[in-house]
């Protein structure tokens, strides 16, 4: 492809992820709140750590392996399906560990109800390990409009199954059944939408080939997964499950605030970025475009949320959440960092670096442990914080390789953020001011956004913030045409 159908179908595939990750994430929140009114929170505590365990060997399944054959330039028939007929041997034989051994973990959490939990959660393992495989595909091909109308459709049918259980008074078993029909019903809609099918072909030589690339990253995924969820499994088990639920909660609307900008940039970026890897000039404007759009987009509502917190906890989903407030505070920070770490993570990837990037995951996880050794006997506050600690480490080496592979220098970054960065502060000011005010919650809430938005947008165009001249020019082009 040449530059001009390179930037088209990257702006195609730009929206069409974050039309998906908006719509599905929107149907997401509503049902997270409609349950979280309707269930208690020892109910999420259960599902949280029963995910816990599910997304470690999710990711042995999903994580690796499908980079590799975005990454590679010619990917063909082959590859993909060997990698299909290896993911999908793996999972199974995970599975099958994990039924087996359900009743021990279960006894170790001393509750007998994880048993068939687990069992019918784990189910979500084969059916990931094929969806990875079409999730490659569709990116390789920049098909991201399948995307959108899988993911919707299964974001909204698991939705619709999960509230109707939990109204007629299945519990926790409505947040399992939300979760598993999730990804099985993505999976069935790309088998019929994606015209790639796995064929009767396997290669050890392609599957080595692949494996010497993707198993650097699987590593490095597998560490990161373990070393993120581990604060979870240490609450569960030295605190509780209601404890566990808070933490999760926090983390929950940050985390997807953050998804719905930085994950679908991102997953868009890495097969473009790979496309530029042997031009590094091409490579770092693209790079350096990516980071200010993100940081422009993510900063405000960060920061936004943060400032609204609060208020949107007491008005949808009631008091008894208020204990997960502090956290939210703690992960709005945490995903504002998300810009450094993982744009320039992409751009080492894109550039096959992946045993440079796999090093750096391992002295991020090397001091993130030992914090969280210490900070597990002070609270479960103290855990969360240790969090943003480590991820500060993690951001300031992805940007070191940066200026040494790239030459994307230190001022480069801090001068391609700092705008949108002190523009959500003053905005996140007033919004806070303006929750002390004495007014109806519902109300008051309402107004917190809309001024927001107002004060960000206006100094935005103010000051002609670079990003949002560059997006408001897109917008512009193309309702002209």
């Amino acid at each position: 492809m040449d530059h001009k159908e390179i930037k088209k179908k990257t702006f195609s595939g730009l929206i069409y992820r974050f039309g998906e990750r908006i719509l599905a994430q929107l149907v997401s929140t509503i049902v997270s709140i409609v349950l979280a009114r309707i269930l208690m929170p020892e109910d999420y505590g259960i599902i949280s750590l029963v995910t816990v365990l599910i997304t470690i060997l999710n990711v042995l399944v999903t994580n690796g392996l499908g980079t590799a054959l975005i990454q590679k330039k010619e990917s063909d028939e082959l590859d993909f399906s060997t990698i299909f007929w290896a993911s999908g041997l793996l999972s199974l034989l995970l599975y099958a560990l994990l039924f087996f051994f359900a009743p021990l973990i279960a006894n170790v959490y001393e509750n007998a109800l994880l048993t068939p939990i687990l069992r019918v959660m784990g189910i979500r393992i084969p059916f990931a390990a094929i969806n990875s495989v079409q999730q490659a595909y569709v990116s390789k091909k920049f098909m991201f409009k399948k995307f959108f109308w899988a993911t919707l459709t299964g974001t909204l049918v698991s939705g619709v199954i999960g509230i109707v259980m939990a109204l007629r008074g299945f519990g926790v078993w409505a947040l399992v059944f939300q979760y598993l029909t999730n990804v099985c019903i993505d999976t069935v809609f790309l088998y019929f939408t994606v015209r790639w099918r796995p064929r009767i072909l396997f290669s050890f030589s392609r599957f080595k080939q692949l494996f010497s690339f993707g198993w650097k990253i699987l590593v490095g995924g597998l560490v990161t997964t373990i070393y993120e969820e581990l604060r979870s499994l240490i609450i569960a088990g030295k605190y509780s499950t209601a404890d566990l639920s808070y933490y999760t909660k926090g983390q929950q609307f940050p985390k997807l605030l953050s998804n719905n900008v930085a994950t679908t940039i991102t997953n868009v970026m890495f097969p473009v970025l790979s496309l530029y890897q042997d031009d590094k000039e091409g490579l770092k404007r693209a790079v350096r475009k990516s980071m200010q759009t993100c940081a422009y987009a993510m900063f405000p509502m960060l920061f936004g949320f943060a400032a609204v917190a609060e208020t949107f906890v007491r008005v949808l989903l009631t008091d008894k959440w208020l204990p997960a407030v502090p956290y939210i505070y703690i992960f709005c920070i945490f995903y504002m960092l998300k810009p450094l770490k993982t744009i320039n993570q992409s751009c080492v990837k894109a550039l096959g670096r992946s045993g440079l990037d796999l090093a750096m995951n391992f002295i991020e996880k090397g001091v993130g442990i030992l914090l969280i050794v210490v900070s597990m006997h002070f609270g479960v506050i103290y855990l969360a914080a240790s969090a943003v600690v480590t991820y500060i480490l993690s951001a300031l080496m992805e940007m070191i390789a940066n200026r040494f592979l790239i030459r994307y220098s230190f001022r480069e970054q801090i001068g391609d953020i700092i705008a949108p960065l002190l523009l959500s502060c003053l905005m996140a000011i007033v919004v806070y001011l303006l929750g002390k005010t004495e007014l109806n919650m519902y109300l008051l809430l309402v107004l917190q956004v809309l001024a927001g938005g107002l004060i960000y947008w206006l100094f935005s165009a103010l000051f002609r913030l670079k990003s949002y001249r560059y997006l408001f020019g897109i917008v512009r082009d193309k309702l002209k045409k």
